[in-house]
């Protein structure tokens, strides 16, 4: 089986919305060995919708497409598919009665017509239920060059199209999918590794191996998959790469540093305590991501002002003056400030420049130091980071977290040094 994904929307053109959709179904799809060969985005106007149609089904015998199903004016996914396809748009009487239903549940008065345009439904198409909204979805098996197609058309908001993929669509790939030419995939996080580095280390240790290798940068590591069509080949392989990749590496399936240092310090019964500058609550916001992560994450403390360190984490005024808020002794202070005042065994403190401001000759934008206690082992380290404000914080969250990791590998630890 072959995948090829159609979203709609000029929103999703504009930037002015994230494409959500793409990566709940790239997910998902992965997890059961089926990949998307081809991505798509097409705005709300038919020609653009024909093109992509047209160049997903020369490229893919499944084709999935989300958005433009709704009631609204800009709302022609429904229109466009039947055109291209040939087909003609019925109201089905089902379809009306469960509109209807809904629109009665939020709303009184008789329902307008154009919530009436989601009763339609092409003709010999598949009606896929939707719990969620009032549009339903819809697959339609066709011919295209002479090849027999499938078309899923779901809608597009994501509190509807993904338990629709999840209760319509996965289920019904999987009962045509060919299991002999599903695609295995594991993926990791090598925690601290850069991309090229890496990639230059891994393409040579496989080399010759029937896998592919993929890597996503991002601030706490790289994120590698291992892809191949025999299961067997590719836990080997995926071995031979999570070694390689060294010991700060993840286990198989963990691609996020925040969940596993929760995990960890759950095993050990640790509570974990930040204290951040310049991120802003980037470090809290990653933590309590994580779903549970209340059961090992107390909390945190926001500190822009010298006021409010001093006040909420106990930074002494003369440290303060002698060193200033961008130092290590800053940042070592506010680790140990948050583990007594906040009531953790673990810290993780952050202060830095963010910019694109304040910079100086002896302290430029980017500079930024990042402490971290565990029990009674305290490191504080330099990072200068360049990028804009945005790359600055999103690096210093990531390497705080990495940092943590690195304290609490056993024979790791690098710099400690006593509270």
């Amino acid at each position: 089986m072959s995948i090829a994904v159609i979203s709609t929307g000029t929103e999703l053109l504009r930037g002015t919305v994230l494409n959500t959709n793409f990566a709940f179904l790239g997910r998902e799809l992965t997890r059961r060995g089926l990949a998307i060969r081809l991505g798509l985005t097409a705005g709300d106007r038919a020609p653009e919708i024909h093109t992509a149609f047209a160049e997903a089904l020369a490229e893919a015998d499944t084709v999935i497409v989300s958005g433009g199903l709704g009631p609204t004016r800009d709302d022609i996914t429904l229109d466009a598919a039947a055109r291209f396809f040939g087909l003609e748009l019925e109201t089905v009487p089902e379809l009306e009665d469960k509109i209807s239903a809904f629109w009665k549940l939020r709303h009184t008065g008789r329902v307008p017509k154009p919530m009436l345009r989601q009763a339609r439904a092409p003709h010999g198409a598949k009606i896929l239920p939707n719990p969620n909204g009032s549009a339903p979805g819809f697959r339609i098996d066709t011919l295209y060059a002479g090849r027999a197609r499938r078309v899923y058309l779901l809608p597009g908001p994501p509190r509807e199209f993904e338990p629709m993929v999840c209760e319509s669509l996965l289920p019904d790939l999987d009962g045509i999918a060919d299991t002999g030419t599903r695609e295995h995939t594991i993926g990791f996080l090598a925690a601290g590794e850069p991309e090229f580095l890496l990639q230059v280390r891994l393409e040579k240790a496989l080399e010759g191996r029937p896998v592919e290798l993929a890597y996503c940068a991002t601030p706490c590591g790289t994120r590698v998959f291992v892809s191949g069509s025999d299961p067997e080949a590719v836990r080997d392989a995926a071995e031979v790469a999570r070694k390689e990749a060294g010991p700060l590496a993840l286990e198989f399936g963990e691609l996020e540093l925040a969940a596993a240092l929760l995990a960890e310090l759950r095993r050990r019964d640790w509570k974990l305590v930040t204290a951040e500058s310049c991120t802003g609550g980037m470090i809290s916001a990653a933590l309590t991501a994580v779903p549970g992560s209340s059961a090992v994450y107390r909390g945190g403390a926001v500190v822009y002002s010298n006021e409010l360190k001093q006040l909420l984490l106990g930074v002494s005024r003369e440290l303060l003056d002698a060193h200033g808020a961008v130092s290590a002794e800053c940042a070592g202070a506010m680790a140990d400030g948050a583990t007594s005042r906040l009531g953790g065994d673990c810290a993780i403190a952050v202060t830095g420049i963010a910019g694109p401001d304040g910079g100086s000759a002896e302290k430029p934008v980017g500079l930024v130091y990042i402490g971290v206690r565990a029990g009674e082992r305290r490191v504080v380290e330099k990072f200068l980071f360049r990028g804009n404000r945005d790359t600055v914080r999103e690096r210093a969250a990531g390497s705080a977290l990495l940092l943590l990791h690195r304290l609490l590998q056993e024979n790791q630890v690098d710099s400690v040094t006593g509270a």
